[in-house]
């Protein structure tokens, strides 16, 4: 049996104000590969690693390609994207990567 008391009740319930949403880090990466992804050669595998710093990784299978990723990385995201080193993939002997600090 519900009572008009109850009714009462719900309708003074203040809602929590919606704010901007931020972004979780699943979606904050999703959008930072995306912007990797669209810059690279369409080979490039962009993966990222967190061991208390958050890196990128950015394979690509021509030295060229390394070059010029490195030229526009500085400017890509607000210039999140530091310290950029070359060196040969882990995962595929044929690959070489750039890879930099992301500062979030």
């Amino acid at each position: 049996m519900t009572t008009g008391h109850a009714v009462d009740q719900q309708a003074d319930i203040e809602l929590f104000p919606r704010g901007t949403r931020s972004m979780g880090v699943s979606e904050d990466l999703a959008h930072l590969r995306r912007t990797l992804i669209e810059v690279c050669p369409d080979e490039a595998v962009v993966t990222f690693e967190y061991d208390g710093t958050l890196r990128v990784h950015i394979d690509v299978r021509r030295v060229e390609d390394i070059t010029q990723i490195e030229t526009i990385l500085p400017a890509l995201c607000g210039g999140i994207f530091l310290q950029p080193q070359r060196r040969m993939s882990a995962n595929h002997s044929f690959f070489h990567r750039l890879s930099a600090v992301v500062e979030r």
